[in-house]
């Protein structure tokens, strides 16, 4: 069930970065957007379902928020000066951090891995082959000094999706109403933050209200819906790296879209792909679903 939800979210997350490629935000507006904006399309959907009573949640919502903003400011400077090519091939380690995390706050899934050596084998194997054919698919040159400054960034990414597994925890009646509830607090969380930012920073609260950005906060329906399956997936997984995996992988989809766009308008192809790097993609991809049934 897992596995149905991440890939639900892998591709709504490519279909968001399409359309996002030609979407013109500066990265300040669109942080700022991308809270308030989700925030207030969960909004409707609570109306369906009782509040959340345990404050607990409020509170992991609210810190799963809060590390969000700060870890996009983060992911904006190493983008700035390492290149979002590096970055994007640096980042999907992040996955092998997730797994060692949970291993540490769950004691008992390693029993369970220690049970079943076989399988656990071939799930940790899954996992590398996703890790690398994302990292191998941007082409972009590794370093150490790009991977020492990123390292935070990939340690609050991971501490992001343990949030987002424990939090499930908290769903009560419907399971829905949790995933809705979670997508309205973190985002109103994540909204705010980068306000208070951009207000600090001398900026006009006019500066928000541009035409050409609200034409365009359209785009940003696509994060609720992925955020809600993630949610879902998280729900259902035994350890929230598996997710994170199968996330990574709209990479794949991006590019199969734009290899298609670039064809059918020049009438051949002018964008190299790895296939060899695809291949080992889906392969892991199928591994880690059949190993970890």
């Amino acid at each position: 069930m897992w596995a149905i939800f991440a890939f639900f979210t892998s591709m709504v997350n490519a279909t968001y970065y399409i359309c996002n490629q030609n979407a013109k935000f500066s990265p300040s507006i669109f942080i700022i957007y991308r809270g308030f904006i989700v925030a207030l399309f969960a909004l409707p959907c609570l109306f369906f379902y009782d509040i959340i009573t345990a404050w607990q949640f409020y509170a992991i919502a609210i810190i799963q928020g809060l590390i969000t903003a700060y870890n996009d400011l983060m992911s904006f400077k190493a983008n700035q000066k390492y290149g979002a090519e590096t970055v994007s091939s640096i980042i999907p380690i992040n996955v092998s951090f997730t797994f060692i995390m949970w291993c540490f706050l769950e004691p008992l899934i390693i029993v369970k891995y220690a049970q079943a050596p076989i399988k656990s084998l071939f799930i940790i194997l899954a996992l590398s082959g996703i890790i690398y054919s994302v990292s191998k698919y941007r082409r972009a040159k590794f370093t150490k000094e790009a991977f020492i400054a990123l390292l935070p960034v990939m340690l609050l990414g991971s501490t992001i999706s343990i949030f987002n597994k424990t939090i499930m925890d908290y769903a009560q009646e419907s399971l829905l109403g949790l995933c809705f509830w979670r997508v309205f607090v973190s985002s109103t969380t994540v909204g705010l933050a980068h306000l208070v930012i951009y207000i600090n920073r001398g900026k006009t609260l006019t500066g928000l209200f541009k035409l050409d950005y609200l034409k365009r906060s359209w785009i940003f329906i696509f994060i609720p819906i992925s955020m809600t399956f993630r949610n879902l997936a998280m729900y259902y997984t035994a350890n929230p790296s598996y997710v994170s995996a199968i996330v990574q992988t709209s990479l794949l989809w991006v590019m199969f879209f734009n290899r298609y766009i670039t064809f059918i308008k020049f009438k051949k192809q002018l964008m190299k792909m790895e296939k060899k790097w695809a291949f080992l993609m889906l392969i892991s991809i199928i591994t880690l679903v059949l190993a970890t049934k």
